[in-house]
């Protein structure tokens, strides 16, 4: 199996919808701000005061990126992906590179969801631990991890807007902790110093390792330009990375300041919780613990949900950009994409299996690192584009980074590292097979064909489960708030503020996520169903080629498509407030009254035209409306009536038309007839002047070569035998030129392929033609080829009869000089399975008179000749005519090239099988007439319609102790074949009764005959025929006219017969007794008197096909008769007139 790669794969039609607003996605762009809550505690609390001097420069680098990010959104505002897809831009000319710094980017993203689960479990845990309570926290984990997913899953504005509802307090309480907390500590009378007494020292090392996870908060500010694409606005919402740029140092830089002031107990540990509620607990007081636990729950729920919404879309523009796979490319019609999420999923529900935070983040943040390096180095490669800013500073950064990838990662632990750098490579080969696997779900078909289903399908199904669903919610908060009630007063639990501060604020956010996403969920998909509904709607309204009306019930016009504004030329506030029948007078006032289907009379200006007017109901609730179709109808009755017009005209010309044809066609027929008779009277002619000038010819052919082999005779009496075979060997090839124009002229000239010895052939041409060569005393020369074929298979007696005729013109037209004949081998195809092709050219050259240039394309026209007017004398014209006919037959052309007075060169190539079985076929023959056959005797069954087809067989194989059976039709043949159970069956195709295909089916379906050979032998030869007769059952098929030779060769191998040969010694086979079958002669029954007379009457007509039908006749009067019409019809086949004149006279006589 064939299997394509990314770029050759066809990517799916449906795009990306742009479905989110502006503040959906600035929503999207600032959910960056709450990575800090990780890393910001615990790097307080390993560095101390040198933390500060690892968020400066991360912040520093952050706003140059958002900035850079907003240039290159600007330029790239079509792609989704944001950063990671800009990148593969950047890196076009390097696309290993580009995508591995997508997918680095993308590893960065999607432990996120898992990493964020662990967090909240961990938060939740600590809270219920408090009171006694024991937390699911492998369901809480997965449950956390999943809800983002299951969101998201019904389309991008669900989880756009629930991420928006939650994301604006969170931000608002981080930026007034740090807002707030600056103020307070600089203008606070109790507040420390702003700036600490003693400093940490620096160490390159601690702070290298420690960017290394900066990287991964301070340079996450520019996921806005992920959704740039899916947006309504995008120059709009790209403003809001400039934002972010206004908002990195208040965050980065104002709130590690704060903790690196006021949490600085060493006891905190790192406790990210600890060390936000210390640093807020001096301004904020008792509900810093509330305000904390709130935008730190949420930052693990908004940072999920924003890692969710990007990664996928990274997938998604990498699929597009023909980086992986395209079934990543598949994104529904409300934004959701299935295979990207699902993708996502796996992967953190792989992280969330790790379950080592502190591993998890540094590996992934490798990739993300990884990715942030090729981005500034990309922008270096591009310096001079108006997209890049600063590409000297990008270069820096880039180098800077690689220095902390290298330091920082060491400090972090090399397998980690290593970890981290291998894993965009496994990510990648991960796609690499669902490119070649061929599962369905990793086929973008797949998911296309679930995106496009209808949402009503279904829909009462839909609105079950959501109500189930929200059933189970809504008790199960139930029950899990009188539980906690239930648990705190068993256990007398003395809740602090912190406590109920802490579960305040999970509770708020728990349930709100869940209760948003649930009206999102549910909301949503039928929202966005309805709203789908409607635009189909009103967009088949508007593009209806046809006017459409709403009318009320009294029937005035309510709304109005624009073909109706262009029917009536009228504004649509003229319109609408109308009755129609104000423009339709014919209307009545009630639309309930009117016809369902009329054609009304329309005036529009100076125009009058024809509107056919359909109505139809359409309710809705208690409110009855009609909906009108207009259609101008004008044009199409103009065409009707000149069409009908135009048809009158039709019909009386095609009166006047077939009359002219009835005439013409008698005419036509009557010289048909005229022609049909002369060609009949010249068939009929032909064949009775061969007959006789045969008959003759063969007694003084025969008796010129025996006197030629007698002894006795002296020179000049063997001279004058010579003449005489010569000249009747002349006129032999007049009568049979004659014969081969007629039968071309009727097209039914065929040749028929055997097997022969090549070299043999080609000398007994050259014998034939030396001598006349010798006559006229010029040279012969013969120049064979020595890799000539030994055997081909060929027409042998057409091939024949062009080359003495080519050769005896070339003779003829030389008297100095001399001939050459000569053949070649141009070249040859070998096979394997079929026999090998020679392609053969026969090339005669001459030194005789030559043939002007003007008359070379008259010398193949029939009766035509060149030359001077005694060698015009000799002969027909008709040679080169038959020779260049037959040559066409074997798809090939005679060429000729002359000179005049220097010569003629004639020549053809071949295109001929080779034949390897001439020999045994040869050998065969050279063993004498084949008289009977060793073993049993073998029953053979005839089926033929014609008594005369079945003759044949029977006269061939009877004499030789084979018993025939015959049948007329399929029907007797089946039959006697149950009855005498033959040894093989011959049998016709089209037959009265039961043709031959049914008789086969019918024997093949038998058990007792379904064994038994077949051959087929019909008159129809083409191969899609001998195809039908081998499938219709046929063991083999045959041919007619029979040739004894293939019949006996059929035989031989069916029935594995061993011949006996008329030269074979008798003793041979001592074990087996042959006794040959002496058929009785039958006694030959007469007709009557009158019958004789009109066969008669007809032999001295000539009309040997008259004949033949009439013995026909005669032999279905009365079986007794079927030999003297076997006789007469013998004799009439081989044109022997006299023979039966003579034969019927006698009987008339006696």
């Amino acid at each position: 199996m064939t299997h394509l790669s990314p770029a050759q794969k066809p990517l799916p039609k449906l795009q990306l919808p742009r479905l989110l607003s502006v503040l959906e996605v600035w929503g999207f762009g600032l959910s960056g701000f709450l990575l800090w809550l990780g890393p910001a505690p615990a790097m307080n609390a390993a560095l101390g005061t040198q933390a500060i001097f690892v968020w400066i420069p991360a912040a520093i680098v952050g706003i140059l990126l958002n900035l850079q990010v907003k240039r290159l959104g600007t330029r790239w505002s079509n792609l989704s992906g944001g950063t990671p897809n800009y990148t593969t831009k950047l890196l076009a000319n390097y696309p290993f590179l580009a995508r591995y710094a997508a997918i680095g980017y993308l590893v960065g993203w999607v432990s996120v969801p898992s990493m964020n689960a662990i967090i909240f479990t961990d938060l939740i845990t600590a809270n219920l631990d408090a009171v006694g309570i024991n937390s699911p926290e492998t369901l809480l984990k997965i449950s956390l991890t999943a809800i983002p997913f299951i969101v998201a899953f019904s389309g991008t504005r669900a989880l756009g807007i629930l991420h928006l509802f939650f994301m604006l307090p969170a931000i608002g309480f981080l930026l007034v902790f740090c807002t707030q907390g600056i103020g307070w500590l600089a203008i606070a009378p109790n507040s420390p110093s702003f700036v600490p007494e003693t400093w940490s020292s620096f160490s390159f090392p601690d702070w290298a390792k420690w960017y290394f996870l900066a990287v991964y908060a301070a340079y996450g500010c520019e996921t806005a330009s992920s959704f740039i694409a899916d947006n309504r606005q995008p120059q709009a919402s790209l403003r809001s990375l400039s934002f972010a740029a206004l908002l990195l140092p208040i965050v980065y830089i104002g709130g590690s300041w704060l903790l690196m002031t006021l949490a600085t107990d060493p006891s905190l540990g790192n406790n990210s919780f600890l060390h936000l509620v210390t640093a807020a607990e001096p301004f904020w007081g008792k509900s810093a613990f509330f305000l904390v636990t709130f935008f730190m729950a949420s930052g693990c729920l908004l940072s999920s949900a924003t890692a969710v919404s990007n990664s996928p879309r990274v997938l998604y523009q990498l699929a597009l950009d023909r980086y992986i796979s395209p079934v990543f490319a598949v994104v529904s019609r409300r934004g959701a994409f299935g295979p990207g999420l699902t993708f996502t999923l796996v992967l953190s529900l792989i992280c969330l299996l790790w379950g080592n935070v502190e591993r998890t983040v540094m590996v992934t943040g490798t990739g993300y690192l990884s990715a942030m390096i090729l981005v500034h180095f990309g922008l270096w490669l591009r310096r001079g584009n108006l997209e890049v800013f600063l590409p000297w500073w990008s270069l820096f950064f880039c180098l800077v980074e690689v220095l902390v990838l290298i330091v920082g990662g060491l400090a972090w632990g090399w397998q980690n590292l290593t970890i981290g750098l291998l894993l965009p490579l496994v990510v990648l080969g991960l796609d690499w097979l669902i490119n070649r696997v061929q599962f369905s779900c990793f086929q973008p078909q797949w998911w296309s064909e679930r995106y496009h289903k209808r949402f009503h399908k279904g829909y009462q199904n839909f609105v079950a489960v959501q109500v189930t669903v929200l059933l189970i919610l809504v008790c199960g908060a139930t029950w899990f708030s009188w539980e906690l009630k239930a648990r705190l007063e068993r256990n007398l639990v003395a809740t602090t503020d912190a406590v109920s501060g802490n579960f305040l604020a999970i509770a708020l956010l728990m349930v709100g996520f869940v209760g948003v996403a649930i009206a999102c969920w549910t909301s949503l998909p039928q929202a966005e169903a309805i709203n789908e509904a409607r635009e189909q709607s009103e967009l088949l309204f508007k593009i209806a080629q046809d006017a459409i009306i709403v009318l009320d019930d009294r029937g005035k016009i309510t709304q109005v498509n624009p073909a109706t504004v262009k029917l009536f030329g009228l504004h649509p506030l003229e319109l609408i407030g109308s009755h129609l029948n104000k423009y339709f007078s014919a209307l009545t006032d009630l639309p309930e009254n009117w016809q369902r289907r009329s054609e009304q009379n329309f005036r529009r200006g100076e125009e009058n035209l024809a509107i056919e007017v359909s109505l139809s109901d359409r309710f809705s609730h208690d409110l009855r409306e009609y909906v009108v179709i207009l259609r101008d109808i004008t044009e199409r009755k103009h065409f009707i009536e000149a069409l009908r017009d135009s048809e009158n005209q039709l019909r009386n010309q095609a009166q006047q038309l077939e009359i002219r044809v009835r005439e013409r066609t008698a005419e036509l027929q009557e010289a048909k007839e005229l022609a049909d008779a002369a060609n009949q009277a010249k068939s009929e002619f032909l064949a009775s002047m061969s007959h006789e000038l045969r008959t003759p010819l063969n007694g003084i052919l025969g008796y010129a070569q025996i006197l030629q082999r007698s002894k006795t005779l002296s020179e000049q009496e063997r001279h004058g035998v010579v003449i005489i075979n010569q000249c009747g060997t002349h006129l032999l090839t007049l009568i049979n030129d004659v014969l081969d124009i007629s039968k071309i002229e009727a097209r039914k000239m065929e040749l028929y392929r055997v097997e022969f010895h090549l070299p043999a052939f080609l000398q007994g041409v050259v014998e034939i033609c030396r001598l006349r060569a010798q006559a006229k005393q010029i040279a012969f020369n013969y120049q064979a080829d020595s890799t000539l074929p030994t055997g081909v298979r060929a027409d042998e007696k057409r091939l024949r009869q062009v080359l003495i005729n080519l050769l005896s013109n070339a003779i003829k037209f030389t008297s100095i000089g001399e001939v050459t004949f000569s053949v070649t081998v141009l070249n040859y195809y070998p096979s394997t399975d079929s026999p090998t092709i020679y392609q053969l050219r026969f090339q005669i050259d001459d030194t005789g008179m030559g043939i002007a240039s003007e008359k070379l394309e008259q010398i193949f026209l029939p009766f035509e000749q060149v030359g001077g007017s005694k060698l015009k004398a000799e002969g027909t014209g008709l040679g080169l005519a038959i020779s260049q006919k037959i040559i066409n037959l074997m798809d090939s052309e005679i060429q000729v090239t002359s000179q005049l007075g220097k010569g003629s060169r004639f020549w053809f190539d071949l295109s001929l099988p080779e034949a390897k079985e001439w020999a045994k076929t040869a050998a065969i023959a050279n063993q004498g007439q084949i008289i009977g056959y060793h073993g049993k005797q073998q029953h053979i069954l005839v089926i033929d319609d014609r008594w005369e087809n079945r003759s044949v067989v029977v006269n061939l194989l009877a004499p030789l102790n084979f018993v025939i059976l015959e049948a007329a039709n399929g029907r007797e043949g089946l039959d006697k074949a149950l009855t005498y159970q033959p040894d093989l069956i011959i049998t016709d195709l089209a037959m009265p009764v039961m043709d031959g295909f049914e008789m086969l089916q019918q024997l093949r379906q038998s058990p007792q005959l379904q064994q038994m050979l077949v051959i087929v032998s019909s008159a129809s030869v083409l191969a899609i025929d001998r195809h039908k007769s081998i499938t219709a059952g046929g063991d083999d098929f045959l041919a007619k006219p029979i040739q004894a030779e293939e019949l006996l060769a059929k035989l031989q191998k069916y029935l594995q017969l061993q011949w006996i040969y008329e030269s074979e010694p008798e003793n041979n086979h001592p074990q087996q007794t042959v006794v040959k079958a002496e058929l009785p002669t039958p006694k030959m029954v007469f007709p009557e008197r009158e019958k004789l007379q009109v066969l008669l009457d007809l032999a001295k007509q000539g009309l040997l096909r008259n004949l033949s039908q009439e013995a026909q006749e005669i032999a279905k009067i009365s079986d007794e008769l079927l030999p003297f019409s076997q006789h007469i019809q013998q004799l009439a086949k081989k044109f022997q007139i006299k023979q039966i004149r003579e034969f019927l006279e006698q009987q008339l006589a006696e």
